[in-house]
């Protein structure tokens, strides 16, 4: 699970070229914007990253005029987001350990999830009655959730044990998250958290209907769950400008043996399901590359691409061809163009 607030290190500290009052300063891979003087390089701080969804509390009313929300879904609190400061791009939010009255009795180690502790939430906007469907379930145990770890979380650790090893590249799609799975007989289809009944309205139900998508996982007679994007009219704004609703496969889960079937595999699949008689795109591949010999900036500036038909993609997925590895690099023109 992704660790919206944890403690963490400050590795670097950078002056912004005509602020009197704020820096940067660097958290991983992360910069973002502080007060000047409130850190020295190597304090421990509490780190919210962005996405992250801040429960109304007096440490955080700073944000109130800029990041105030009042949601049906969440409640009320302060969204992070990315953002620009006096030219330089800010994500989430690094603040003394000490501003915490809860944490002064308790033992911080770095690293530590604090996730929970503080009450933060993951920011998602809410689904349209025709994607949010109807629960049968929460999404199954033995499926894992497509939610790729953000590069500037990992690179420190991937560069040392992934430097020269190759990794293919797909593009990010803006689409929210399904997944079609054959277990044991039972088919199935999610939303990122919900295992869905099938109704008539429920747009994953009526693609994976269209795609046939049943029919071909039962010709195909193995456990597995197809992962990918559901795009269209009424998701994520579609920014694509798609006339009808569609399905983009990036991912195949082997629910047997609980592990990603090799991105070189993914393609077999696809065309045995075509024999089966469902048609399935996969998002775009751009090819294969060793990114881990980039050094941080340079992989980041890599991700801004141009989308399948808008100007700015959200970003780029890698996927390791040896062991199930895979990261994703979001592209900062993305994140600061999201409302």
């Amino acid at each position: 699970m992704r660790k919206l607030a944890s403690i963490r290190r400050i590795a670097e500290i950078k002056p912004i070229e005509g602020a009197d009052a704020i820096e940067s300063v660097r958290v991983d891979g992360w910069w973002c914007v502080t007060k000047k003087g409130e850190f020295k390089v190597n304090d421990l701080c509490t780190y919210f990253e962005v996405d992250s969804f801040l429960p109304v509390r007096p440490e955080f009313e700073f944000l109130r005029k800029a990041c105030f929300k009042s949601t049906k879904h969440l409640g009320d609190g302060f969204r992070l987001k990315t953002i620009k400061l006096r030219g330089q791009v800010s994500q989430g939010l690094a603040l003394p350990c000490h501003i915490f009255p809860w944490f002064m009795h308790v033992n911080l180690k770095e690293g530590e999830d604090v996730t929970d502790f503080i009450g933060v939430k993951k920011w998602e906007v809410p689904l349209s009655p025709q994607l949010a469907g109807v629960a049968r379930g929460n999404f199954p145990s033995f499926i894992r959730k497509t939610d790729q770890e953000r590069i500037q979380n990992c690179y420190g650790d991937l560069v040392k044990t992934h430097k020269d090893v190759q990794f293919e590249a797909t593009l990010k799609l803006d689409g929210s998250s399904m997944t079609v799975y054959l277990n044991d007989g039972q088919f199935g289809v999610c939303s990122r958290n919900l295992d869905l009944k099938e109704t008539e309205d429920n747009t994953f139900w009526k693609v994976a209907r269209k795609l046939k998508l049943e029919e071909a996982l039962r010709s195909y007679g193995r456990n597995i769950a197809l992962q990918g994007e559901l795009m269209g009219p009424g998701v994520q704004c579609n920014r694509e400008q798609l006339p009808d609703h569609d399905f983009y496969l990036f991912d195949v889960w082997n629910i047997d043996g609980q592990c990603y079937i090799p991105p070189w595999k993914l393609p077999e699949v696809v065309l045995d399901l075509y024999e089966f008689g469902s048609v399935i795109k996969t998002v775009p591949n751009l090819g294969q590359s060793v990114p881990l010999g980039l050094n941080l900036d340079q992989l980041i500036e890599k991700s801004d691409i141009k989308s399948l038909n808008h100007p700015v993609a959200e970003g780029i997925v890698y996927r390791s061809m040896t062991d199930g590895v895979s990261f994703k690099v979001i592209n900062n023109k993305f994140l600061l163009q999201e409302k």
